[in-house]
């Protein structure tokens, strides 16, 4: 039995004193003549494509063994910029949830007092008041929606607190 094996066999020969020809950059040559006919008993080389796509068989097992997914240029930016977008949104997400936890919103209606000479944060909270509330929670309360570090306040200072 015979086979057919496909390899370059077979090259020009030049001319005696003839000059190769000068290749042109950036051009391939032509493709030539690769059939061999081979007798029985006959062995491919290792390495001699075994598939009709071309590939190699050493090829074949290393992409079998290996099972990673390889990506071209373009897939590992397209991968790096996902990952970046997924980590803006959980930064965004995280900053979201902290930034409620440490300034939390204060419920109810507000109004805005401009402080007057001689008035205090207890006066403030008093006038304020309901018959029977506690001024301290108010005080507490003012000084939590204004961010306030001390109870001392300025005159003409502008402050939020509950309407009341």
């Amino acid at each position: 039995m015979s086979a057919v094996l496909a390899h370059p066999a077979w090259q020009p020969a030049q001319a005696p004193g003839a000059r190769p020809a000068r290749r042109r950059t950036g051009v391939r040559p032509a493709r030539r003549g690769n059939l061999q006919l081979v007798g029985p008993g006959f062995v491919p080389q290792v390495g001699a494509p075994a598939a009709a796509d071309g590939r190699s068989r050493a090829a074949e097992a290393r992409s079998e063994a290996s099972g990673r997914l390889r990506l071209t240029a373009r897939g590992r930016g397209v991968v790096t910029a996902l990952a970046l977008v997924l980590a803006t949104a959980v930064s965004v997400g995280v900053g979201a949830l902290v930034g409620v936890a440490v300034n939390p919103a204060v419920g109810g209606e507000t109004t805005t007092v401009t402080v007057g000479a001689g008035e205090t944060l207890w006066s403030l909270a008093s006038a304020v008041a309901e018959p029977g509330e506690d001024p301290r929670e108010l005080v507490e309360h003012i000084t939590t929606l204004n961010g306030l570090a001390s109870s001392e306040l300025a005159v003409g200072q502008e402050l939020v607190v509950p309407a009341g």
